[in-house]
């Protein structure tokens, strides 16, 4: 099964950034936007995993958020990837906690290593997707685009989330969630 590990978003900020991101559907075209139900933070895309590793990765999980305190995340500002003339992705930036979410990808990095899974190659960048280019296509950002009105929630558990593809895009079931150390 296709899989992922990430922290999941509050219904009210996954409300308010489904606001943006409708501010946003007239002036960028040929975009596939993602559903407000879907948003969340990856920490790690796992691809395909056996049904027979997911207790050992839940272990991971829950190993790497039990040495972490709940913490506040931020999210700020639009951006590109890999940049704002050639975009592939629309993304929001993390603004206060990315510290934390970083300790989190390493630590998880590491635990997972332990398993089998490979390191990233890329540098962790913490983000929040909202949009990916459609294959073959090309976009034009325009010059002026609304603001996006900071949210903070907090971070106090991590989930390990299987990722069904449709034709009418993913559908994420969580399988298992860690909860972070509340001392």
């Amino acid at each position: 099964m296709r899989s992922f590990i990430a922290v999941e978003l509050p219904e009210t900020v996954k409300s308010a950034i489904g606001d943006y991101i409708n501010s946003l559907l007239e002036l960028v075209n040929n975009l596939n936007w993602v559903a407000p139900a879907n948003l969340h933070l990856t920490l790690k895309f796992l691809g395909e995993v056996k049904e027979s590793d997911i207790e050992g990765i839940s272990e991971c999980v829950t190993k790497t958020v039990s040495e972490f305190t709940p913490f506040v995340m931020g999210l700020s500002h639009i951006g590109f990837f890999p940049s704002r003339r050639n975009p592939r992705v629309i993304w929001l930036g993390a603004d206060g906690g990315e510290d934390y979410l970083i300790d989190l990808f390493h630590d998880l990095e590491n635990h997972l290593e332990e398993l089998g899974f490979d390191r990233e190659s890329r540098t962790f960048s913490p983000h929040l997707t909202i949009g990916r280019i459609k294959r073959h296509q090309k976009i034009t950002v325009p010059e002026y685009l609304p603001e996006f009105s900071p949210v903070t929630f907090d971070v106090d558990n991590v989930a390990l989330m299987k990722s069904t593809l449709t034709p009418k895009g993913p559908v994420y079931e969580k399988l298992f969630e860690g909860g972070m150390n509340q001392k």
